[in-house]
């Protein structure tokens, strides 16, 4: 990865914890899409395994410093997800219509049973399945309306940051 791609990719997930931090977080939980999640599902289906895991990982540690949980409950899910959905990445066709619905739904639901799971384990609190099964179901379903666009957006990212400086491209023309 080159130094701009990680600059833009760092500025992207800055601004998706903001946003979700100012605005999203005046929503109720389940009705509010997580950017963070989503960011990290489409960087792992579109560059794989590594990428996803660090993106993954990333986005999780964010989401643990924007929030009330104690540090390293997301970093851990989050990281989980990236990598799963980067996983995928290696079977499915990137031009599909709703793989990245069906990709947020899965992540959704992953994320919420790995950090109930990581809750119920380390004793921090006695965790209500139902209600996070019923939350997890409902945000899942918000995820997946706003995943392509957040697809969409890590794309333009990408290709943003594959751009070459036009003057390089003239003066290795030039030498030649």
């Amino acid at each position: 990865m080159t130094l701009m791609r990680i600059a833009l990719f760092a500025v992207l997930l800055g601004a998706g914890a903001v946003v979700d931090g100012a605005w999203l977080s005046r929503l109720p939980r389940w009705a509010s899409p997580d950017l963070l999640l989503l960011i990290a599902v489409a960087f792992g289906l579109r560059r794989g395994v590594e990428a996803g895991a660090l993106v993954g990982a990333a986005a999780g540690y964010l989401r643990d410093l924007t929030g009330s949980s104690p540090l390293g409950i997301f970093t851990l899910s989050y990281l989980a997800v990236g990598t799963a959905a980067g996983a995928l990445a290696a079977m499915v066709d990137l031009g599909q219509r709703y793989l990245y619905a069906a990709a947020a739904v899965l992540a959704t639901l992953g994320l919420s049973l790995i950090s109930g799971l990581v809750v119920a384990a380390t004793g921090l609190t006695s965790v209500g399945w139902p209600l996070l099964l019923r939350e997890a179901v409902a945000a899942a379903a918000v995820n997946a309306l706003f995943a392509r666009p957040v697809a969409a957006v890590v794309a333009w990212a990408e290709t943003v940051s594959r751009r070459r400086d036009p003057a390089r491209i003239v003066a290795r023309r030039a030498i030649r």
